[in-house]
């Protein structure tokens, strides 16, 4: 504040900057975020998987050994152990007996994720390299789809965390303990959740083909302690192996259907966008949309919602393209832009590009679940999008984080007024069974 409280001085006085301000308001954010994910705890999802992950978390180091294999996956194999061994884990240390107390456990470690990098991307980035990074962590503390992943007793839902320690090392890969903790957690993620291993490929395919058009104040990477941690990660996948080479007649097949479907983007999108509600409500979707009631009952307040955080993402998008498009005697530059591109954008790509397309090359379903191991990047990429393509775009994105706020707030009271979604993926909520 100013030393000089007469009106000459405050006239002299550089007040804070919107740019200035924007840790302050992703802290706020942050604890916005924890709150959504706190709140109404008991009225979590609590169906098979749910329950088989938390009866494994009581009775495996008493009543059960060490399991070498974790759940069945939709592709037909079961998950490495160590999906399994994080939710023992957690029960341990937070002495987690009661399925609700374990849901806690978990959201403190995604909660954790999102103070881990916020204090990173403060303390060891600049601003203009920081800035879509905070933006896109207050998007993703409130986006209706990452506050429904994120309040489950789910292998997936303790993702966020293991990413959050997996960019960081990605983001300092020049540094020998960078490019470690870059192995080491890459090739844990997929022993959490399969598709773990394709967002950690999809990294390297990534930085060895277009990492090559870094401009030369970009340090290389330190492949050597990436490979020593890679090769510390997957020690305990071991076990795994060769119980996938016996099984792998059981996976699910090849689908050229699911390639042309370009099913990862059509759900990056719609997970930015705020939408995909109906992924867990199912048949209750538009009684959702109706509320909460006012009146009548005929004033669709979610409807506005959906549709407000619907357009600012098709406006982002929309000028994106025009940019782009503009731009288009210059395509053949495309190295060019890498050699220039922001940490953020150039992390992003690994992302949309390197993950996107070995997934979506496997000819495998993928389910929507699938990009929780991408956090916070789908909201991060669209945060770089906003600020390099429309004008004013700081109020843009305030704008799609408070409709996606009122988003996940409406969703929450939905679920707790009506005992969860007995007609969708939802189920009946916990306290309710």
């Amino acid at each position: 504040m100013p030393r000089d409280w007469s009106p000459a001085g405050l006239l002299h006085w550089r007040w804070p900057t919107a740019r200035s301000l924007l840790p302050v308001f992703v802290g706020g954010a942050i604890v916005v975020g924890a709150l959504l994910r706190f709140g109404w705890l008991s009225d979590m999802e609590y169906k098979g998987d749910e329950r088989w992950s938390f009866d494994r978390s009581q009775r495996v180091g008493s009543a059960e050994p060490w399991p070498a294999l974790g759940m069945p996956s939709s592709v037909g194999l079961c998950n490495p152990g160590l999906s399994v061994w994080v939710f023992v884990v957690l029960a341990r240390i937070f002495g987690a007996h009661h399925p609700v107390a374990l849901d806690r456990a978990v959201v403190a470690c995604d909660v954790s994720a999102f103070v881990l990098l916020f204090a990173f991307v403060v303390r060891g980035m600049p601003s203009h390299e920081g800035e879509p990074w905070l933006w896109g962590l207050a998007l993703a503390a409130v986006n209706p789809i990452a506050v429904l992943l994120e309040r489950k007793i789910w292998a997936q839902s303790v993702l966020p965390i293991f990413c959050a320690a997996f960019l960081i090392g990605w983001l300092r890969r020049d540094r020998w303990w960078g490019a470690l903790s870059w192995g080491v957690v890459g090739a844990l993620l997929g022993q959490i959740h399969m598709g773990g291993f394709f967002f950690a490929a999809g990294f390297v395919v990534w930085e060895l083909c277009a990492g090559r058009f870094r401009t030369d104040r970009r340090k290389s990477t330190r492949w050597v302690p990436w490979l020593a941690g890679t090769t510390l990660g997957v020690v305990p996948f071991v076990p795994w192996l060769g119980y996938a080479l016996r099984a792998h007649h059981r996976a699910a097949m090849f689908a050229w259907s699911e390639i042309e479907s370009l099913r990862f983007y059509r759900l990056w999108l719609s997970d930015t966008f705020g939408l995909g509600l109906d992924y867990s409500l199912g048949g209750q979707y538009l009684d959702f949309l109706r509320y909460p009631i006012f009146g009548s009952g005929d004033t669709y307040p979610a409807l506005y919602l959906q549709g407000l955080s619907f357009s600012v993402g098709v406006y982002v998008a929309a000028s994106a393209g025009g940019r782009l498009w503009a731009c288009r005697g210059r395509w053949r530059q495309a190295p060019s832009v890498l050699r220039t591109a922001s940490e953020a954008a150039f992390t992003g790509g690994a992302a949309l590009v390197g993950y996107g397309l070995l997934l979506t090359a496997t000819g495998l379903y993928v389910w929507r679940h699938y990009l929780i191991v991408t956090f916070p990047l789908e909201w991060t990429t669209l945060a770089c999008v906003a600020l390099a393509s429309v004008r004013r775009p700081r109020r843009w994105l305030a704008a799609l984080w408070t409709a996606q706020l009122a988003l996940s707030l409406t969703f929450l009271g939905y679920i707790h007024e009506h005992h969860g979604a007995v007609q969708g993926d939802y189920g009946r909520a916990f306290q309710w069974q």
